[in-house]
């Protein structure tokens, strides 16, 4: 089951939401109406103060949203592809499905986010010295002063030197210059990040048994995901690199398991997903091949017809999306399975099916490699 869902799509960029995003969003607002309004507005009724405060969340999670868009605008003026943005309970993050070129390449990445909300910070607090003399303007004086702060202290937290913060992006665009080598960078900024993770971790539940505030133990929450985040985020690379060198080849299963396209769905579940224990397989009708069958494909037939709905009935055509050349790196490969949802791809080359690699495929090829030290 999905954790987000598609709320649009801006330049090309597929918007998602998050389901924990409503928790963060529901305890701002909260925090909003019964805090910082409540004080600096008190002449509004409390139903009044839960739409300001909805109106303001919205206006700062737009703020997020345009923080991450100039990352991924900029990313794909590099000649990176973004495979969409994602608003979450700690705030949103840009997929790039691949490292810049060069770490030119990645300082630019990096710092536009904090410039895009240095930006937003400015115009807001614009906007709060104009709207104030205006009548009625003390409601949207305070909104905008608010979101002003925030979009300072969003530049300001996420510049701090600690990967995969932008900061810490922008560190590791440094050291990968000096250094010549990206893993090494990302090694070090990544430390940088675990090791301002574990000290926010420690501070927040310091400051929480002095002072009893519940908001620091959102400081350490924040800074155990920026501990796992960093640790992550440099395993990434090392596997990028590691599977950029391997040929698709190299990682496939030569002998392809084959669905006949007359095949009901209940047969196929039981008798190839369940037996092989794999989660697509190409269907043939005959010598012709029609199609890469999914698991996911077969859950969106209701299940009550799943005894007379066939395999050819149920498979999507037979696109790029779910073809990979023998040539092709590994790395490629797992990147598709993950955008496409789809844990398998048929490996074809002049036309004809040469074998089908799957995320099990590769992840075997590397710890063979691990243990014979290659």
């Amino acid at each position: 089951m999905t954790k987000s869902f598609r709320v649009g799509r801006i330049f090309g960029i597929e918007i998602e939401v998050d389901y924990t995003w409503f928790i963060v969003f529901f305890l701002l607002a909260a925090a909003l109406s019964m805090d910082i309004l409540a004080t600096r507005l008190p002449h509004l009724s409390l139903g009044m103060r839960w739409l300001v405060a909805a109106f303001t969340t919205v206006l700062f999670f737009g703020s997020v949203l345009l923080h991450e868009l100039s990352h991924s605008l900029v990313a794909k003026a590099e000649g990176l592809t973004i495979s969409g943005i994602t608003l979450f309970i700690f705030g949103g993050v840009s997929k790039m499905t691949d490292e810049p070129k060069s770490a030119a390449a990645e300082f630019k990445i990096a710092i536009a986010g904090p410039l895009m909300s240095l930006l937003l910070a400015v115009l807001c607090f614009g906007l709060t010295f104009a709207l104030r003399p205006m009548p009625g303007g003390t409601v949207f004086a305070v909104v905008f002063g608010w979101l002003g702060a925030m979009n300072g202290m969003l530049a300001v937290f996420n510049l701090l030197p600690g990967f995969p913060l932008d900061g810490g992006r922008v560190l590791r665009a440094g050291l990968w210059k000096a250094m010549a080598s990206l893993a090494d960078a990302t090694r070090i900024a990544a430390t940088f990040g675990q090791a301002l993770g574990i000290l926010m971790i420690v501070g927040g539940v310091f400051f929480f048994l002095i002072a009893r505030d519940a908001g620091f133990l959102w400081l350490a929450l924040i800074g155990w995901f920026l501990t796992q985040m960093a640790q992550s985020s440099y395993q990434q690379v090392v596997l990028r690199q590691a599977l950029s060198v391997v040929p698709v080849s190299q990682a496939m299963t030569a002998q392809v398991q084959a669905v006949p396209a007359d095949m009901p769905l209940d047969r196929i579940v039981n008798d190839y997903i369940m037996a092989y224990n794999h989660p697509a397989f190409p269907v043939l009708d005959g010598d012709r091949l029609l199609g890469l069958l999914c698991l996911a494909d077969i859950q969106r037939v209701p299940r009550e017809t799943w005894s007379h709905a066939t395999a050819r009935d149920t498979v999507p055509p037979l696109t790029e999306q779910y073809v990979i050349a023998p040539q092709a790196t590994a790395w490629d490969a797992l990147i598709r399975m993950t955008t496409e949802n789809c844990g398998r791809l048929l490996v074809v080359e002049d036309g004809l099916v040469r074998g089908i690699i799957s995320r099990t495929d590769i992840m075997r090829l590397m710890r063979m490699r691990m243990q014979l030290g290659v």
